[in-house]
């Protein structure tokens, strides 16, 4: 039993460290209504709205541009797109 002293609880062991099967991965939680979070405008569409991924899903970002970093704030969600309000510009397009 000295070969346990550091453990109070031997049953307390985190088993998923040491189990053969490796760490489960944790659920993605998905976007809905009222969720902000920042992200890069990667390209622009047809319309002239900036387009963003996230979740493998479509982020519409109205009046942005390419390479701009947007604080934005979701106001629909549909299966593959996600329209956002942008709250904060937080970083201008390089040149």
């Amino acid at each position: 039993m000295s070969r346990y002293k550091k453990y109070s609880n031997p049953y307390s062991i985190d088993v998923q460290r040491y189990s053969i099967y490796g760490a489960q991965k944790k659920k993605r939680r998905e976007l809905q209504l009222g969720d902000e979070f920042v992200t890069l405008v990667e390209e622009m569409d047809s319309e002239g709205r900036g387009i963003s991924y996230r979740h493998n899903k479509k982020i519409i970002i109205p009046r942005a541009v390419p390479g701009e970093k947007v604080r934005v704030r979701v106001v629909k969600v549909l299966d593959n797109e996600v329209y956002v309000a942008v709250t904060e510009r937080l970083a201008e397009p390089k040149r």
